[in-house]
């Protein structure tokens, strides 16, 4: 009996310790599994390639018509410099192949984000190759991939979480100059990045305190710099903007406090572990049983952080208190956000593909992932298997709308574009979305 215990622990090792442990290029493998499987969660929307909201009504219709002046056009209250680059360079090819060149890049983009989990410098979080990048590759199955993940629109969220992975690297490795670009990416086009520039102070600290001269870390101290003074364009901006007010501050105090602990139990704690359809069954459980999961969760989770070393678990959860501030801070600015089902109890699984269902749960994965690989690698690993199975149901994403037709699309944009005085206006997606063109100015008489 002992013998046959032995054999299936070995198999169930097997898979973590087959060449995985140490690769020779753990970021350029978790770079192309992730782009091989977002192209291939995309193949629907590629056959059928469309723009989507703000990447036709915004990005594409000011690249027409302002190039790359639109560059730093604020819009929605904040920045959008990455995007409106993308959406500048993409439409200098012929118009046709807007929507796809769109798509294949930001695809290419969400999946070099995704894969910094995988590089060297996350070792001292996660030691084993393979499992950081079986943890990226489940980056890419999170719910609320289905509308962030492809499009300009939502770059923001990725390269939030890029600099959040960021922010997690070795204390003993200086940030270099990829980092540089990527924090600059998020400063300038993320509003949320600012949230991390407590973490890059406290690196720095961290990095000081271990005998690094003040020297070496002005890195950190730069990074957050960059981080705020946009954020501090981006404050006088929405203020200009005049958005609607959100009436999140009017509640009552044990309100919010009822939907951010929802929240925060949802994609710290249970999502990561029970999936969608877990996760929204937990909220019909009786009480008792409820409490029970969440404090057996809780406790599995608290025993894998105190196994990881100090000075990791401290950035890390650090890196899960700023990242968890996205969400109030969301609520505030956003009229409306914090009725969104995906910030309550979870009933329908229709929410899942909605963009704010991925607030937090990046880091809430990394989390379980840290603790789970010091407890055993094969749990980690497995962790991140179960979270790509138990996304089944929308590995698919299905075409963005309606409009499929890009080609038609651009015909009519460029017509219109061509004729003197004309305006019209050409519908996009989602449904109810247009982008209003205008043709060339007419000849003087």
């Amino acid at each position: 009996m002992i013998d046959s215990f032995a054999r299936w622990g070995r198999l169930l090792r097997r898979p973590i310790h087959l060449g995985w442990e140490r690769l020779r290029s753990p970021y350029a493998t978790a770079l192309g599994m992730c782009f091989a499987l977002l192209l291939l969660r995309s193949h629907a929307r590629l056959a059928q390639a469309h723009v989507w909201a703000e990447d036709g009504w915004r990005f594409l219709a000011d690249a027409l018509e302002h190039g790359l002046g639109a560059t730093f056009m604020p819009y929605a209250g904040y920045l959008h410099v990455v995007p409106r680059l993308l959406a500048w360079g993409v439409a200098l090819l012929p118009l046709e192949a807007f929507a796809l060149g769109v798509a294949f890049v930001t695809l290419a983009l969400n999946a070099a984000l995704f894969a910094l989990i995988a590089r060297d410098g996350c070792r001292w979080l996660v030691p084993h190759d393979g499992v950081r990048i079986f943890t990226a590759v489940a980056f890419c199955f999170l719910s609320g991939t289905w509308e962030v993940t492809g499009n300009l629109a939502n770059l923001h969220s990725v390269l939030f979480y890029g600099a959040m992975l960021v922010a997690l690297q070795d204390l003993d490795r200086p940030l270099g100059f990829a980092d540089g670009l990527v924090l600059l990416a998020a400063a300038t086009s993320a509003g949320e990045g600012v949230l991390l520039a407590p973490v890059f102070l406290l690196r720095g600290v961290m990095r000081w305190r271990g005998g690094r001269p003040l020297r070496e870390v002005v890195g950190e101290a730069l990074a957050a710099v960059v981080l705020t003074v946009p954020a501090g364009v981006n404050a006088v901006l929405l203020r200009q903007a005049d958005l609607p007010a959100a009436d999140f501050p009017t509640w009552p105090l044990s309100r919010m406090a009822e939907h951010l602990w929802i929240t925060l139990n949802d994609r710290y704690v249970l999502h990561p572990v029970l999936g969608d359809r877990g996760a929204i069954a937990y909220f019909f459980w009786p009480f008792a049983v409820r409490m029970a999961v969440v404090s057996g969760f809780a406790a599995v989770l608290v025993l894998g952080l105190r196994r990881l070393p100090a000075r990791p678990r401290v950035l890390l959860l650090a890196a899960c208190a700023c990242v968890s501030v996205l969400i109030p801070l969301t609520w505030y600015v956003r009229a409306d956000a914090a009725e969104f089902p995906t910030f309550g109890v979870l009933r329908d699984p229709d929410v899942m593909d909605a963009r704010y269902m991925l607030f937090a749960l990046p880091a809430g994965l990394t989390l379980w992932v840290a603790a789970l690989g010091r407890i055993r690698t094969v749990f980690a690993g497995g962790l991140c298997v179960c979270v790509v199975v138990l996304a089944h149901p929308r590995w698919t994403f299905e075409p963005w709308g309606p409009e499929r037709d890009w080609a038609q699309t651009a015909r009519r944009i460029r017509e219109v574009r061509e004729t003197p005085g004309a305006e019209a206006s050409v519908r996009i997606n989602p449904k109810g979305w247009a982008m209003r063109i205008r043709g060339a100015s007419r000849p003087g008489p």
